[in-house]
């Protein structure tokens, strides 16, 4: 008995919309009666870089993925990590598909809203066990009130049951990356596919690691990808992967209408939501020193490091939620470091120094959602001569301080003197709600 099966997937969106109506058309005319299909999504869909998204916390993302027939889905670190504890408890609850997570928990227990895997069952009576599991991003999910495994140590526990170990093919939902991807191909030979996402890696036609097979589809909805089973006997015979790029798919005349809609209809959410009226509009050297004081404030620090390209946009005058998104989009949080004035003044060097390198550069990852990092600048203290000056003196080498940092610097690489030290993130509050906060909280309007 031979059965076919078709898989869609879709990783990474990071709320590209822009790529959704294409993708969407693809996802409706790959489904055929006569072939069965599951619709996967692998995580990062959600992002609060858009509007729309930072205005519904990710229900709109939700909506999205509904419309699409998503099935299946498991989350990314912008889902776990970028939405607070209490945004992602209940970011699914209209969802009309299943979330699959085996590696995070709530307090030792699977959090409400996800299995940690599920078997699927084909019209012809194929058993599928449907893994899943996220980046282990420990020091981040911890303080946002989360406990993430280990994965590999998950998947070995999950391949144990009974349920998991007697079905006749194993797919793995991976938000890991393709170096995990790879390791459990090569470790794991009960794992029959692995769909890959995270590090944005693209597999056109896909890949053979020790006889298991592995898809990928980039990033921001640019591919989607497809997997065709076949089956004989509920054994997985051969499995044929392309990842299709959509800027080779046909745009309708309504698609730029949509996304300037999705993208307005955002803003106006935002716009509704006043912060403050400023005396007048902000030059940028005026914005990025009040974001500089509402990092210190949130973090009661003493000194704060930043570079200018956080500040996308200067602030307007009448200050809306939907303004202030729009100058400061990142998926950032604070990041609290206990230092001596001379190791102070090592950071500071060490930053300024590369930051000299880094100004016109674009920077990606880690949060950052601007155009280029921009010059670095510093609020509390003064550097001279190699000498941190505070309150107007110089002062003892060996007086401590606290430092506040976005926390980029210290998921960076190249900050090495900032990943000296245990750095202190500061959770829930993204940096734009830090500032958002502080205009509402200590200035008159």
């Amino acid at each position: 008995m031979t059965e076919y099966l078709r898989i869609l997937h879709l990783n990474d969106l990071h709320s590209h919309f822009e790529n959704y109506p294409k993708v969407k058309r693809f996802f409706q005319a790959e489904v055929l009666d006569t072939i069965e299909v599951l619709k996967l999504d692998l995580g990062d869909n959600i992002d609060k870089s858009h509007p729309l998204t930072d205005a519904t916390a990710g229900r709109a993302n939700v909506e999205l993925m509904n419309e699409l027939g998503i099935q299946f889905a498991t989350i990314g670190n912008n889902e776990g990590i970028g939405l607070a504890k209490a945004e992602l408890d209940v970011v699914y609850d209209q969802a009309n598909f299943q979330v699959i997570l085996g590696n995070l928990k709530d307090k030792r227990q699977q959090p409400d809203w996800a299995q940690p895997y599920f078997i699927y069952e084909t019209r012809q009576g194929t058993k599928i066990a449907l893994l899943a599991y996220t980046f282990p991003y420990y020091a981040t999910y911890e303080p946002n009130g989360w406990t993430v495994e280990n994965p590999l140590d998950c998947l070995k526990a999950d391949l144990a049951r009974d349920e998991v170990a007697s079905a006749d093919v194993r797919i793995l939902m991976s938000h890991l990356g393709v170096r995990y991807d790879e390791q459990i191909a090569r470790d794991f030979p009960e794992i029959d596919l692995i769909i890959g996402s995270h590090t944005h890696h693209l597999f056109e036609e896909g890949e053979v690691v020790n006889g298991t097979y592995l898809a990928a589809a980039d990033k921001y909805g640019y591919y989607v990808g497809e997997i065709n089973l076949t089956l004989d006997n509920h054994q997985l015979q051969e499995a044929s992967i392309v990842a299709h790029a959509t800027s080779q798919m046909p745009s309708d005349w309504r698609d730029q209408d949509w996304i300037e809609q999705t993208y307005e209809r955002g803003r106006q959410l935002l716009s509704q939501e006043k912060i403050i009226d400023l005396p007048r509009d902000l030059s940028l050297a005026e914005s990025c020193q009040l974001v500089m004081e509402a990092m210190m404030c949130y973090a009661d620090a003493d000194v704060c490091i930043m570079n200018s390209g956080l500040v996308v946009t200067p602030f307007e005058k009448n200050l809306t939620k939907a303004s202030l998104q729009t100058a400061l989009p990142h998926q950032m949080r604070l990041a609290k470091l206990n230092v001596t004035a001379k190791e102070l003044a090592d950071i500071y060097e060490d930053i300024w120094t590369k930051g000299q390198l880094l100004a016109h550069q674009e920077i990606r990852g880690m949060g950052f959602r601007g155009k280029q990092f921009g010059n670095v600048l510093q609020a509390g203290f003064a550097y001279k001569n190699g000498k941190i000056v505070y309150n107007g003196k110089a002062i003892d080498e060996k007086k401590e301080l606290h430092l506040v940092l976005v926390d980029q610097y210290a998921f960076a690489s190249y900050f090495d003197k900032v990943r000296q030290h245990q750095a202190e993130l500061l959770f829930p509050d993204l940096l734009r709600e830090v500032v958002a906060d502080y205009l509402t909280g200590h200035l008159e309007p």
